[in-house]
């Protein structure tokens, strides 16, 4: 039997027979990228596009722009697509221009990845306080980590693009009920959530990667782990094959780290030997360890980033915690607090992530 993808909100939209003919007869935007699948495995856009023709006037993009493979930071400005032939505009490095587009609904339909630091809903929440009072129908994903919330909650002092949400580091919510809330708090827009299916099925159906550097299941749910790597010196993963499925250093003692690792439920790790072809260290040999999720139930990834931080301050005499372009540390504004980077530096975090709330 063929995988499946899931049943998701943009399914239901496009079976609503008599909302898609409403539509028809607006002027309707959809903030989407290319990594937007339908069950049919046929993007969002051009899905919607055959349904309601003309009606769809525009197509707004997040970080990694349309085709949701532009590296990370990089700022995409606004396009035009030829197939759809609708204006694309740019939330990550446009001109703004989004903020004059007339439209009478917003259509949202993105892949989140359930960390509070994945940009995607912090941009459709951006937007959401940007135009002015409208319709906007959620077509609701999965939460590819599930329901279960770890990390601390959001100190406002640290309050940036990468944390603007007040909920957990990893959160629980899909995004639909992510802005659902938002709303409600700003209580300025007709919000609509498409339901999707939210039974939790790692590995049951391809996972289509809605960045560059999250291609697989294992990246995605090893993610909570080790994007906190990314406020250090140490490698994610970044410019290899293995990118957050890997993590080293020059000169990394990656054969002590095997066996902290080895020690953790639902994980398994080899050493391994990578020159990073670009992000940090690029050129330069590192030694680590590639991961290898062996049962992802018992993996608590969050709980195991900070293992991870906490060895490598404790092991590895290089470890920096990396300045921010604020004042102040990067990672504290990735995890929405400094009492993450206090607990490691001072050697009082607790055993549990649930503690760090």
């Amino acid at each position: 039997m063929p995988f499946q993808l899931p049943l998701t909100g943009i399914d239901h939209l496009l079976k609503n027979e008599a909302l898609l003919d409403s539509l028809s007869r607006k002027r309707v935007g959809l903030l989407t990228n290319q990594s937007a699948l339908t069950q049919n495995y046929q993007p969002s856009a051009y899905a919607l596009s055959a349904k309601i023709g003309r009606a769809l006037t525009c197509i707004l993009t997040p970080e990694h722009g349309w085709s949701g493979q532009i590296a990370e930071g990089v700022k995409v400005g606004d396009g035009f697509d030829s197939s759809l032939k609708v204006p694309l505009f740019s939330l990550y490095g446009g001109n703004k221009a989004f903020k004059e587009m007339r439209i009478d609904t917003l259509l949202i339909d993105l892949q989140d990845t359930g960390l509070r630091c994945y940009t995607y809903t912090a941009s459709c929440a951006q937007v959401m306080e940007a135009i002015e009072k409208i319709d906007i129908i959620v077509c609701d994903r999965p939460n590819p980590l599930g329901s279960q919330r770890r990390g601390p909650n959001l100190d406002l002092t640290y309050r940036s693009f990468l944390a603007y949400l007040d909920v957990p580091f990893q959160h629980g919510q899909t995004t639909g009920e992510l802005l659902s809330t938002f709303n409600t708090t700003k209580g300025k827009h007709s919000l609509t959530i498409m339901p999707c299916q939210h039974d939790h099925r790692p590995y049951q159906y391809p996972w289509i990667p809605p960045s560059p550097n999250l291609p697989s299941w294992d990246s995605v749910l090893l993610y909570p782990a080790l994007v906190l790597l990314e406020g250090t010196n140490i490698s994610e993963g970044r410019g290899t094959s293995l990118p957050f499925t890997c993590l080293g250093a020059p000169g990394l003692n990656h054969y002590e780290l095997v066996d902290v690792v080895n020690a953790v439920p639902g994980i398994r790790a080899r050493p391994l030997t990578f020159t990073p072809q670009s992000g940090k260290h690029a050129g330069v040999e590192c030694h680590g360890v590639h991961l290898l999720i062996v049962d992802y139930q018992q993996l608590d990834a969050f709980s195991l980033g900070l293992k991870f931080l906490t060895f490598l301050r404790k092991n590895y005499s290089e470890f920096e915690w990396l300045e921010a372009e604020e004042k102040g540390y990067f990672i504290d504004f990735l995890v929405g607090t400094d009492k993450v980077r206090k607990a490691i530096d001072e050697e009082t975090l607790p055993e549990s992530s649930l503690a760090v709330l």
